[in-house]
């Protein structure tokens, strides 16, 4: 098999995402959580290693043979007779998976075919790698007045990369909203008590949409709700922009208690992703 040999620039690009150190790229740490991401936790569904049984609380549910046929034993003379009370149901723990929403921008200010395909690099990049992990995922664009679900909450991501290619971007920039869509569906997340919730925000820091006080003021009251209900917050810029831009990025960064990635600088930010968000994991 004959080895294709890399133009010079491919290999320019190449060698500078090798030297990259995500440790550099992040420029707003956040505060120190307690780490949940791969605990141990109680199953909600019949997946995960079976460690001991319980009394149910309904009739359905993952049925404990063993822990069932020694209850009946118990109460049986003889041949053994099963009966409702003694049922018992298993319970399983499995490692904490996370639950990431995206909240990404898709305004008139993304309106090239170079920052689109940028966007999607990373879009792309995201969920594979979510899928890869067995994290659960959703995607909210904000665009014109409002948010909108381009991937609904899954574990299936990769089967809706058709919404991806077919993202239309244009009008004016909500980021408010999106923020609002994303914190109500991790709230969701985390009352199950088995996915750590996960925030990434990609925008380019220009709001110009508000929902109620004006858009930077709702944006800043969005990012104080998400650091009370404590749920791990990631911006990252990957588009050149103004100063002003980079300032409110950071600012929301902050007001959320979260961490804030520059990817500003580099040709294909799709590529560090993958390691972006192990480091994060490492944090959740």
């Amino acid at each position: 098999m004959k080895l294709k040999t890399l133009k010079k620039d491919e290999q320019k690009v190449e060698a500078q995402e090798e030297e990259v150190d995500v440790k550099k790229l992040l420029k707003m740490k956040g505060k120190k959580k307690k780490r949940l991401y791969g605990k141990r936790i109680d199953s909600k569904t019949q997946k995960g290693r079976y460690i001991k049984s319980k009394l149910p609380k309904d009739s359905s549910g993952d049925i404990a043979i063993d822990a069932t046929l020694r209850a009946a034993a118990l109460s049986s003379h003889g041949n053994i007779n099963v009966k409702s009370e003694d049922l018992r149901h298993k319970i399983r723990k499995h490692g904490a998976k996370a639950s990431i929403v995206m909240v990404v921008d898709i305004s008139g200010s993304m309106f090239s075919d170079r920052k689109v395909n940028r966007l999607k690099g990373i879009l792309n990049s995201v969920i594979g790698d979510a899928n890869r992990h067995q994290d659960r995922i959703s995607v909210i664009g904000f665009k014109g007045n409002e948010a909108e679900v381009i991937i609904p909450t899954t574990r299936r991501a990769t089967s809706f990369r058709e919404q991806v290619d077919n993202i239309q971007v244009g009008g004016t920039t909500p980021l408010a909203a999106g923020m609002k869509k994303g914190l109500e569906i991790l709230k969701k997340e985390k009352l199950k008590a088995e996915f750590v919730p996960l925030l990434l925000i990609l925008s380019d820091g220009m709001p110009n949409i508000a929902l109620e006080e004006g858009p930077m003021k709702d944006a800043l009251n969005l990012a104080e709700k998400i650091k009370e209900n404590e749920i791990h917050t990631v911006v990252i810029n990957f588009e050149r922009s103004v100063r002003y831009g980079h300032e409110v990025n950071m600012e929301l960064a902050l007001a959320a208690g979260g961490r804030y990635y520059d990817l500003e600088e580099l040709k294909d930010p799709g590529m560090v992703i993958a390691r972006i968000l192990d480091h994060e994991r490492e944090e959740l």
